[in-house]
């Protein structure tokens, strides 16, 4: 897997869709995380029980990222195969939502039980895992489980490419800390459809 190509390939579909994709990427946080912080504040605000009020809060979020997480990956993913895409497509894998979280349910678990045996097995065990989600995007009908077997099978091989591919851009996170995150802007979107061609690279090569 040659990181650089991979890279080069996620400036290439970036050229002229930086502006569509912050635009898309702050919609997605306002509708996931936002307007749970601020409906936090309102019932704190109100007097509501903290405790009621973080499990309200934390429900609310569950269902937004159900609903919209595997729309704002199909972003990424169509941005990478430099398909046209709009900020709407956070909205079209809505009614895959049970698979979402049913998958995530299940890598939380399994990565869990590999925890426990030490770090390292849990942070291996992320990894297999790492392209289930895309799985489902190209799969809309396939089996939670199977899409999870699916990701260790296409990972054989490939997690510490994976690894190594995150790695890349530890120097670029850091960086942004002292831009004020102003660097995100441009950071975020370079991993997203960077990771995205990896998975299709993978995709290719497996078939």
């Amino acid at each position: 897997m040659n990181r650089v190509e991979l890279k080069q390939r996620a400036k290439e579909s970036l050229k002229g869709n930086y502006g569509k994709y912050i635009g898309t990427y702050f919609l997605y946080v306002l509708l996931t995380g936002g307007i749970a912080a601020l409906l936090n504040l309102l019932l704190k605000y109100a007097g509501l029980d903290e405790n009621i009020s973080t499990l309200i809060v934390g429900i609310l979020e569950i269902v937004a990222a159900a609903l919209l997480s595997l729309g704002y990956l199909s972003f990424s993913v169509k941005i990478a195969r430099k398909q046209e895409v709009s900020y709407k497509e956070i909205f079209s894998k809505t009614s895959l939502w049970f698979t979402f979280i049913a998958v995530s349910l299940l890598i939380y678990v399994f990565t869990f039980l590999w925890a426990l045996l030490l770090i390292i097995p849990g942070i291996i065990a992320s990894y297999s895992y790492a392209m289930s989600n895309y799985i489902i995007l190209d799969n809309p009908d396939i089996d939670p489980l199977e899409a999870i077997r699916k990701s260790k099978e296409m990972m054989k091989g490939h997690k510490f490419e994976l690894f190594t591919l995150h790695l890349s851009f530890l120097g670029w996170a850091i960086l942004g800390v002292f831009t004020l995150g102003i660097l995100y802007f441009w950071l975020i979107p370079y991993i997203d459809v960077t990771v995205a061609n990896f998975y299709d690279t993978l995709k290719e090569s497996s078939k």
